[in-house]
């Protein structure tokens, strides 16, 4: 008879979940980490005023429900594999992709992302401490592209791991 602990009887997260997590999950690494060094450096060589025009249309056109859709939706992906692999091997997997995904990439969007990102769309000229805004906007998005890079790599792993039977 067989345990209620033996996590290695229980079903594996099927690949109609697994694939659009890890999809999500790249696509907002890939974007993110645009952001960092694409992005970003070419608000820095712009003027004030450039830059604040260049991020109010850059704040205009994220702001669609594709972004959202793939921004939000992997969260909830990855909260959904983390409960269908809760009773498995995968646990530890799924929860670590989501808390980095979840605190690492929406957290700091929220926390210091946004504040920022509305400042900017309200201001009608260059605020004087745009250069530091734009620096702490930086710093929060290259934690965010790496969170973003570490909860999909974690997700990979876990998801080539379940993959194998336990003997």
């Amino acid at each position: 008879m067989r345990s209620v602990n033996d996590f290695s009887n229980r079903s594996l997260i099927p690949l109609a979940l697994e694939l659009p997590t890890a999809l999500g999950l790249a696509l907002m690494a890939g974007f993110l980490f645009n952001m960092s060094v694409v992005t970003a450096p070419a608000l820095n060589s712009l003027s004030p005023e450039q830059a604040l025009a260049a991020w109010k249309e850059i704040n205009a056109k994220v702001r669609n429900p594709l972004f959202s859709g793939t921004a939000f939706g992997t969260t909830l992906l990855v909260i959904a594999c983390t409960a269908v692999g809760w009773r498995s091997r995968l646990r530890g997997w799924c929860l670590t992709s989501a808390l980095l995904y979840g605190i690492g990439v929406i957290g700091t969007t929220f926390t210091v992302e946004a504040g920022i990102n509305n400042r900017i769309v309200a201001a009608i000229k260059p605020p004087p401490d745009l250069p530091r805004m734009l620096s702490t906007w930086l710093v929060a998005n290259h934690l965010r592209a790496v969170s973003a890079l570490a909860a999909f790599v974690v997700a990979w792993l876990g998801f080539h791991h379940s993959t194998k039977r336990t003997r």
